[in-house]
């Protein structure tokens, strides 16, 4: 009698265990989602979507840190996971193969999700010396003190040809640093440029990034007490930076982006800055099927809402820009099925049997 006592409570607590098991909503659908270091944004935005991406599909949603997009890249190529968040001109350089980092081979394993937010070329001016300055055209021969992001770094590249399409000269040295006539030029980080504004030791600063930036929002803190402010790039200066940045001469990975008061409250409601920039964008392995990719595009973009609650960056989450600046890698087309309910035309799908 014991022993079939003993029977039936043990089949009771396996179904209570079962149960509560299945209200958890997992599936043994494993998504091991790439994304960057613990400080950075991909990291911080991904942690806050996870939970919900898992709550609404019923899975197993785990984030990973890596080295950012390249090291992504490459773990996905060799199924290290299944699922990252990376910059979309480093993705088109991989699935083409191009660039010191991808010489070993193209990786074509993989196909695009979401365009999730934008990171954008962001331009800041403050103090009494550059009251003046309204454009980056104002700059030449002005001396001002300007910093061009860390050495070597895509920030520095970006300062550089959008000053020279606006007039102003520089000299590389033969260690790589840039001198000019016309600014004084300072290589420092985010946080750096951002104390040395405090301090009233920099006039002008280059940050390319999502927006908002923690340390931009921090310099207007208790009413904007260093008057910060941002520049607008010129529609002309934009089309023709994006054209010479075509990856191959051929596929389109900046593009125009604004920044609003919604990002930054130093910004008048009302006023845009127009700048360019390019995607981070969530890229999955074409192992997953398209019913699983569709029930992620579908969660992810439902999560809108709660998403601004957990990160600011979703503020610049756009349905509408989904797919744009691809390149020619394809869309999963678990993917490709959310975005043509929505009434989208998506054309470049990716072939899961090729």
């Amino acid at each position: 009698m014991k022993k079939i006592l003993s029977l039936v409570l043990a089949a009771v607590m396996l179904g209570t265990c079962l149960f509560a098991f299945a209200s958890c909503g997992t599936t043994g659908t494993a998504i091991n989602i790439k994304t960057g270091g613990t400080g950075g944004t991909y990291y911080g935005f991904t942690n806050a979507a996870a939970p919900m991406l898992g709550t609404k599909t019923g899975y197993t949603c785990t984030v990973l840190t890596s080295g950012g997009s390249v090291d992504s890249l490459k773990s996905i190529g060799v199924g290290d996971c299944n699922m990252a968040i990376v910059q979309n001109d480093t993705m088109v350089n991989a699935y083409n193969g191009l660039t010191a980092n991808f010489e070993s081979g193209a990786i074509k394993n993989f196909s695009v999700l979401a365009h999730v937010y934008p990171e954008v070329v962001q331009i800041v001016c403050a103090g009494k010396n550059a009251e003046s300055i309204k454009t980056l055209g104002d700059l030449k021969g002005s001396g001002l003190s300007v910093s061009i992001g860390d050495m070597g770094s895509g920030v520095e590249a970006n300062a550089i040809a959008l000053m020279t399409k606006y007039g102003l000269t520089f000299e590389q040295n033969a260690d790589g640093a840039w001198t000019s006539p016309d600014i004084t030029i300072r290589n420092l980080s985010v946080a750096n440029s951002a104390d040395a504004m405090k301090d009233e030791a920099l006039d002008v600063f280059f940050f390319t990034s999502g927006a908002p930036a923690t340390s931009i929002t921090e310099l207007t803190t208790n009413g904007n007490p260093t008057g910060a402010y941002m520049l607008s790039l010129s529609d002309d200066v934009m089309e023709s930076f994006i054209a010479d940045n075509k990856i191959d001469g051929k596929y389109d990975v900046f593009a125009k982006q604004t920044i609003t008061h919604d990002q930054y409250d130093f910004i008048p409601e009302g006023e845009v800055i127009n700048t360019i920039g390019v995607t981070a964008t969530y890229i999955v392995s074409n192992s997953l099927s398209e019913e699983v990719v569709y029930n992620l595009t579908k969660a992810l973009w439902e999560s809108k809402a709660d998403l601004l609650t957990a990160h600011s960056i979703s503020s610049n989450m756009d349905v509408d820009r989904a797919f744009t600046t691809v390149g020619n890698v394809p869309v999963h087309p678990g993917a490709a099925k959310y975005y043509r309910e929505l009434g989208q035309t998506v054309e470049n799908v990716a072939d899961l049997g090729a």
